[in-house]
């Protein structure tokens, strides 16, 4: 029975459901309120920190957003049925006005799940995914019946004739004067009842009807080449007369070498051209109550919500105008045709190479570039490549299109099982634009993608889990692979993910579910490359409270600090966790682990001390719904890291023994950190090799003692639990020494040893830190005894 020894090099490898005999050596079975970083090792997660509460009322199905505008503003959006707030990131609440009728954009008894924001600058998009885009019934200005009668060449005695509603007026002309000419038709003309006629020009006239269809051709004697009439169309642009009617407009139907057929003019008479316009009669403009609708930031540093309609509104004396969704200005409805996305719904926004873009049933539309409102063609006469790019993909399946985000540097766009790549030159033009099927992988329409970097996380149904994919560029540049990184918790991430965040400078992704039995976890990802090879691939789970008291509303990262909105049994508040390493307390060399953690410093938080019964009682800023801990901090007249004992804690009181109005202190929730190692076993090859090795689970294995190497550390507690046996715990803890202004937490680094005495098989032994204290661990070996089978 010889005796064997196992190093497991670290414990980042986070959680694994593969059979135990196949799990890589740093992964574990069980790992809650952790942090596998690549640089400090495994740790206690850090803790939330109290920000402000925002709400008394649930907001448990509100659609919340995050604008980052820049690093001295930063705002959360609350959407809830009909109704916006606005707060910034401290929760003061800000004011937001509302235009007439844009809260009826906000209506929706889901809006969780129906509701998509894009910030760009000052201005927020608002999409209502099930709301259908229309066009305002209003249309251009309608057909005059109006005509110019013009002569193109004076030919000596050549009868000149015009028809007006079937009667024939001449003139036969006795010089080459086209002038004269267009005198002379004009006086025979006369005036002719309900009809207006005046000269216009040299050589023309016009010819206006009140009322009614206005009939009217030109004859000479020149096999009619000799004058003609401009009604409401010409062949070509150059037959127009060289002025003609204001606001006249005129079709011109071009010809078969014609690139652009079909095109209409207005002559202009302040400027004295003819200038590209709007067929008459038709529709033209969005009905604005049915388009995104925008949230901006006003010079007060309020908002206003309203529709894009071009409306003003006032701040301080000053009139601002609110951008307008552009207007069809120039062709009909079939060279300037209306916007895919009208008469359907919109299910995306999104900002690409500097076009506002749209995802609507099959088709993917971007605005003009630079002009984010504008989703009609500037000109039918030529094809810009500033023009909209509205293009629908082409594919065997139906193809609903649901998500985009930008991927190195196309459009990634995601329909239920079939990923497409929008893709262009180095400026995205209509003429070099194309969309192509990338790959084929089910995906979820319920979660956004997010991307870190050159990569894209999106999520996939498992049944009753989730999993998730990382979306890349293989190392040849040229195929796109979508790995599954879920492949060894296929039963993990709960269904029902509605959010991911991601903070790319540190790899962590997080996912937040609704469903009832994980509404206060938040599904952890970790991951780390060096050399193109991924060295690390992390999951586990972060716990809050119950899922009695704490539901968790929405994550998002700013930076390394994630906030976190949380409805609790009083009402929504904000917190916060800081994820970057080696984060401390202020004038502190270790970081005081309790959840919503205030100081007897933060607003809200008063201290009253009565003598008569020798005691403190502390008032807090939120209801207490869980185990509440206070302990000294590392400044004032107390000991750092103490925890004080508290007489009672309820409602918003903490009630301590004596007179602690001269400390300083954190108060919070007290939480649990534990690790549970996966079971271990005989491994052939070298134990310091990389990656997994063979197991032999033949022979009888007895562990006799384990060890964990930490570093940083005051506190942990190693639990072993044979088979079939009761557990034992023992205990390392870190001195705390000092006093007052000196006071601080004794950190230690080390290895810690502790019996096991039991077989391999059905063994679960853990490590678990329910203190305010911290602790990192590096790695950790066992020793054991081993017999062959015979």
């Amino acid at each position: 029975m010889p005796l064997v020894s196992r190093n497991i090099s670290n414990l980042i490898g986070g959680v694994s459901q593969q059979p135990e005999v196949l799990r890589l050596e740093n992964q574990a079975t069980l790992q809650d309120n952790g942090f596998s970083g690549v640089v400090e090792g495994l740790k206690k997660r850090p803790p939330t920190n109290y920000v402000a509460k925002i709400s008394s009322s649930s907001l448990s199905n509100a659609f919340i957003h995050t604008i980052n505008r820049d690093a001295s503003e930063r705002y959360i959006v609350v959407i809830t049925n009909g109704a916006i707030a606005v707060y910034t990131i401290d929760g003061t609440q800000k004011t937001v006005v509302a235009q007439t009728n844009a809260t009826n954009y906000l209506a929706s008894s889901t809006p969780r799940s129906e509701f998509k924001c894009l910030t760009v600058n000052d201005y927020t998009y608002i999409v209502n995914t099930n709301k259908t885009v229309a066009m305002d019934a209003t249309t251009s200005t309608g057909k005059v019946e109006q005509a110019i009668y013009q002569v193109t060449q004076g030919i000596n005695s050549t009868k000149y004739s015009i028809t007006i509603d079937a009667t024939t007026y001449d003139f036969t002309s006795s010089n080459s004067d086209t002038e004269a000419i267009r005198d002379g038709l004009f006086s025979a003309v006369g005036s002719p009842a309900g009809i207006t006629v005046t000269k216009i020009g040299n050589s023309s006239f016009k010819v206006v009807k009140a009322s009614g269809t206005l009939s009217v051709s030109a004859s000479d004697g020149y096999g009619d080449n000799a004058s003609q009439i401009i009604y409401d169309s010409a062949q070509n642009f150059s037959d127009l007369p060289a002025e003609g009617i204001d606001g006249q407009v005129v079709e011109i139907k071009g010809d078969a070498a014609n690139n652009f057929d079909n095109y209409w003019v207005k002559w202009v008479a302040s400027t004295s051209v003819w200038e590209e316009t709007i067929a008459p009669s038709i529709t033209y403009k969005f009905d604005y109550d049915t388009m995104p609708h925008l949230l901006i930031r006003t010079a007060d540093g309020n908002f206003r919500l309203t529709q894009a309609d071009g409306s003003t509104y006032t701040v301080s004396s000053t009139d601002y105008t609110v951008p307008q969704w552009g207007e069809r200005q120039v062709g009909d409805l079939n060279s300037a045709p209306n916007p895919s996305f009208v008469d359907t719904k919109i299910k995306d926004i999104f900002f690409h190479s500097n076009r506002l873009g749209v995802l609507a049933d099959e088709n993917v539309i971007l605005s003009r570039s630079s002009e984010y409102f504008e989703f009609f063609a500037e000109t039918v006469t030529d094809v810009l490549d500033t023009d909209v790019i509205d293009i629908n993909v082409s594919h065997t399946k139906v193809s609903l299109l649901k998500n985009a985000i930008p991927f190195n540097t196309n459009l990634l766009i995601f329909s239920d099982q079939t990923q497409f790549l929008l893709s262009g030159g180095t400026s995205l033009t209509p003429s070099n634009v194309a969309v192509d099927v990338a790959t084929e992988y089910e995906a979820l329409d319920s979660v956004k993608p997010v991307g870190s970097g050159s990569n894209v996380f999106f999520g996939f149904n498992k049944g009753e889990f989730t999993g998730l994919r990382e979306y890349y560029v293989e190392s040849d540049g040229e195929t796109n692979e979508g790995e599954d990184i879920t492949a060894n918790i296929p039963k993990y991430i709960p269904s029902n993910v509605f959010k991911f965040a991601i903070a790319s400078n540190e790899n962590v992704l997080v996912a937040l579910s609704s469903k009832a039995s994980d509404i206060n976890k938040l599904y952890v990802y970790q991951w780390f490359y060096a050399d193109n090879k991924r060295l690390q691939s992390a999951w586990h789970s972060w716990s809050f409270g119950t899922t009695s008291n704490v539901t968790i509303l929405n994550v998002d990262f700013i930076g390394t600090t994630l906030y976190l909105l949380m409805q609790r049994s009083d009402g929504v508040y904000i917190e916060t966790i800081d994820v970057a390493p080696a984060t401390v307390d202020t004038s502190a060399n270790y970081l005081t682990h309790l959840d919503r953690k205030i100081t007897n410093t933060t607003t809200g938080v008063s201290e009253s001390y009565n003598a008569g019964t020798n005691q403190t009682t502390i008032t807090i800023p939120y209801t207490i719904d869980n185990t509440m801990k206070l302990v000294g901090a590392s400044t004032a007249a107390n000991t750092a890291g103490t925890n004080i004992t508290l007489v009672s804690a309820a409602g918003t009181s903490i009630v301590v023994a004596g007179d602690i109005t001269a400390y300083d202190f954190f108060m919070g929730e007290n939480y649990t950190f534990t690790y549970t190692f996966s079971q271990q076993y005989m491994a052939l090859g070298d134990q310091y090799a990389e990656g997994s090795r063979t197991r032999i689970k033949d022979g009888r294995l007895q562990i006799r003692n384990w060890t964990v190497s930490y570093n940083d550390t005051s506190y942990f507690q190693a639990i072993v639990t044979p088979a079939a046996r009761d557990a034992s715990t023992t205990t390392f803890t870190g001195t705390v020494v000092g006093s007052g202004l000196a006071g601080r937490v004794n950190l230690e680094d080390g290895d810690y040893e502790f019996a096991v005495l039991s077989r391999n098989e059905g063994l679960t032994v853990s490590l678990t830190n329910d203190s305010h204290l911290p602790s990192n661990f590096v790695n950790a070996e066992w020793q054991g005894y081993y017999t062959k089978p015979a």
